[in-house]
């Protein structure tokens, strides 16, 4: 960053990389909200509120709910990173290879 503005390449988005990025957001939101679901039905199960369950499902559903919402999320953004990052370096070997 410390080469004066006129002098970085621009930056050009792939269209291809941008549609896959908004897909995982898509997805990681989705995601999300059920965990969020899962931890209020939790909650009314745990809390009694639906009496023909019992109330160590709801403590479990509570566990699983926070696993979508924390866990989950992070695991796919890891692994869509992991792989963007083996495409970059799939595409400048390739590069590499074919110049002398």
């Amino acid at each position: 960053m410390s080469e004066p503005m006129d002098t970085q390449p621009e930056y050009i988005p792939d269209p291809e990389k941008e549609k896959q990025a908004k897909a995982v957001h898509i997805l990681i939101s989705i995601i999300r909200l059920l965990g969020v679901v899962l931890v209020m039905l939790g909650l009314a199960i745990a809390l009694d509120r639906l009496p023909p369950v019992p109330v160590p499902v709801g403590y479990v559903l509570i566990a699983l709910g926070l696993v979508q919402m924390w866990i989950a999320p992070m695991w796919i953004i890891r692994k869509y990173v992991q792989a963007r990052v083996a495409e970059e370096q799939i595409a400048k070997a390739a590069q590499a290879g074919e110049q002398p």
